[in-house]
């Protein structure tokens, strides 16, 4: 998978976790939500799948990322 495409993946995990995030903690709240890990949600709810997706596409965007840099 191309760098590009993975960006493009986490970008959309992140985007879409942080409507979750909004919608739970109203605009706001989210984005402290977000950093005090308030916002990853409880074992099997939908905010933590959201989670868990952004963190996997995160995760495989920077380690391609750091690959590139070595």
């Amino acid at each position: 998978m191309s760098k590009l495409r993975l960006l493009v993946d986490s970008t959309a995990a992140d985007k879409a976790w942080m409507a979750e995030v909004v919608a739970h903690f109203g605009a706001r709240d989210a984005g402290l939500a977000r950093f005090q890990d308030r916002a990853n949600g409880e074992p099997g709810s939908r905010l933590r799948e959201l989670y868990d997706h952004y963190v996997l596409t995160r995760d495989a965007y920077l380690s391609v990322e750091h690959k590139d840099v070595s």
